[in-house]
């Protein structure tokens, strides 16, 4: 039934990232500046969203190919990205998400 290549090839993943920011517009800003990195390392439709009860959580989701490549860019421009959106300590929970079929 189909090629299992070409089916795992589009298999993707929805990344979702919370964390609780002390400055959203830095953040904001952050996400601004790196998002082309990300966008080149394999994140699309990438949103940021912000808690009813809390305007300073924050939850970012974005699709990705695979976790492994969402980790792979994480690894490669977590530290100063974390740094120019001034979350550094900050504890981030990350979710993954896989479609139901």
């Amino acid at each position: 039934m189909g090629d299992p290549d070409l089916a795992q090839a589009v298999v993707s993943v929805v990344v979702q990232f919370r964390v609780r920011v002390p400055d959203v517009e830095r953040f904001r800003a952050a996400i601004e500046k790196w998002g082309p990195k990300f966008e080149a390392d394999g994140a699309r439709d990438s949103s940021l969203y912000t808690s009813d009860s809390d305007p300073n959580e924050i939850a970012w989701l974005a699709e990705w190919d695979s976790h492994d490549q969402m980790m792979e860019s994480s690894e490669r421009y977590g530290e100063e990205f974390q740094a120019d959106a001034g979350t550094e300590g900050l504890d981030w929970e990350t979710r993954i998400w896989h479609e139901l079929a």
